[in-house]
This record gives structure tokens, C-alpha cells and sequence, in this order.
């Protein structure tokens, strides 16, 4: 798809806040630029959910590399992940002896030696790179071995977009589906996956905005939260600042966004 205005934002701003061009005037906006920009590190996010009390997935460990996390001291039903890789890169579902996006057989015994084969045959995992090993999170529909991502769109201190993203077998029968805050579902809004069947409302709906509010308000930025929902409450995942490197996303999409980021601009 031809680039869009959105795309152009965010190629803005990631060079801005990531790769230091125009910064602000004001020395404390641009500290808080770089704070608001540091949240996608998997550790700052931690950090901050935990100062804001956020629900999370169990956190089993966090290590200074694969050589120093302990396989052995981890449950059966476990995710292992870098702490600073995006789009699901680096990231293992370990069930028992199966980790579930590849299908691959994985003996206990032999987590250790295939994480370390898995993760050398990316280029994701960068020198100072932690290890998280913590919770998988269980749907609120069994029917879904992995979690669906419930990815939120905040502005002005508020939700206003929500994609839902099923990860469910190869990644080219991956699917998603975006919803107005009032989940009245869009068509076409983005073409990274196929486009998911319109849905009801999801379990803990009203958490999931009041969730998103709350930290939408502490942040005051255009940014996109992602969640998982179980059968008990809606748990955190991460920040997303740079959605989709702003790519394939439609006319309707990018009008969407833009017209947020337009109305509600970034304070810093």
C-alpha cells in the first residue's frame, strides 16, 4: 500500500523520539518525551505498572542474558521474551513439551538449548538484552490457545480505537479486527493480517477502557496499549509508540488516527 499521512507520523516521530532530531525547547517536555519513549522497553514498562498498580501477567524471572536464566526453576506454561524486541519477535509459548506458534516438540530438559537456537537464528536479540520469563495468559475463550491482543488506541487521555488481533495457527491465517470505543467494528482499517469476523463485546469490556483511561491520562499522548483479557480481568502487556511502523494502514485508518493525533496533540 502507497505510504499515508499516519506513515509519515510516525516516521516523524520515531525520529524524534528515538533518534534525537527536533528536540523540544523545553528541557523538562523533552525529558518527559524521552521517559514517554523509554516505555517500550519491556523493564520501563514494568517499572511503571507497577508504580501505577496495573494488573500484569506473573513475572516469573528477569535475567542479564539466556546464560543467566534458570530453564528449571520456570512452570510447565511459560513466555519467554527479549525486553526490548517488537512484533512478537524473540517471543516463546511454552506449553509443557510444545511451544505453540511453530508446533515445535520441546522436552523440558531441552528449553534452554532451543531457546538459545532460536534466539541466535534472529537478529532481534541486541547486546544488553534482558530475558523475561513470566505468565501465559489463558483467554477468556479456551477456544483460543493464544491470548488474543486487545491493542487500544489512546488520545487526549482516553480510548478511542481497538484492535483485536487472533494469532491463532500460521502466521498467514493470523487475523484482526478494529472496533470504535463503542465497539462498532471498522472494515478495512489495516491489511497486516487478514481481516477477523466481527466479534460481541468481550468479556471485561468496561475494565479494558477504564484500564486504558487511566493510563491514558497519566501519559497524555497519542499512544497504543496492548492487553490480554482472561475470565477473571484484563491484563497489561505493553506500550506500542510506533504501531505498525505506520505501514498498511488504509485511507480510513489513517484518517482515524491522524484526525486523533490531530485533535489531541502530543504535549511534548
Amino acid at each position: 500500500m502507497p505510504n499515508t499521512d499516519f506513515k509519515r507520523r510516525m516516521d516523524a516521530r520515531l525520529a524524534c523520539w528515538y533518534k534525537g532530531a527536533d528536540p523540544h525547547d523545553d528541557p523538562k517536555r523533552q525529558q518527559r518525551r524521552k521517559y514517554i519513549a523509554g516505555l517500550v522497553n519491556k523493564t520501563s514498562m514494568f517499572n511503571y505498572a507497577r508504580r501505577m498498580d496495573l494488573p500484569l501477567p506473573e513475572r516469573f524471572a528477569e535475567a542479564d542474558g539466556l546464560e543467566a536464566l534458570d530453564f528449571t526453576a520456570l512452570p510447565k506454561r511459560v513466555v519467554i521474551k527479549p525486553n526490548n524486541a517488537a512484533n512478537n519477535d524473540g517471543v516463546l509459548l511454552l506449553d509443557g513439551e510444545r511451544e505453540v506458534f511453530t508446533g515445535d516438540h520441546v522436552p523440558l530438559a531441552e528449553r534452554a538449548g532451543y531457546t538459545r537456537q532460536r534466539y541466535a537464528a534472529g537478529s532481534f536479540f541486541k547486546p544488553g538484552s534482558k530475558v523475561i520469563a513470566e505468565e501465559f495468559i489463558q483467554d477468556f475463550d479456551p477456544a483460543f490457545t493464544v491470548p488474543r491482543d486487545f491493542k487500544v488506541y489512546v488520545a487526549g487521555g482516553r480510548p478511542w480505537v481497538i484492535q483485536v488481533v487472533n494469532r491463532q495457527g500460521p502466521k498467514a491465517d493470523w487475523s484482526h479486527r478494529y472496533y470504535s470505543q463503542d465497539w462498532i467494528a471498522y472494515d478495512h482499517f489495516q491489511r497486516e493480517n487478514k481481516l477477523a469476523e466481527v466479534i460481541p463485546e468481550p468479556a471485561h469490556f468496561e475494565e479494558l477502557l477504564a484500564l486504558s483511561a487511566r493510563i491514558a491520562r497519566d501519559i497524555n499522548c497519542f499512544m497504543r496499549l496492548d492487553f490480554y483479557i482472561t475470565a477473571q480481568r484484563v491484563v497489561f502487556g505493553e506500550f506500542t509508540s510506533y504501531p505498525n511502523a505506520g505501514l498498511q494502514f488504509t485511507r480510513i485508518g489513517s484518517n482515524v488516527l491522524c484526525d486523533l493525533m490531530d485533535r489531541y496533540p502530543d504535549p511534548f
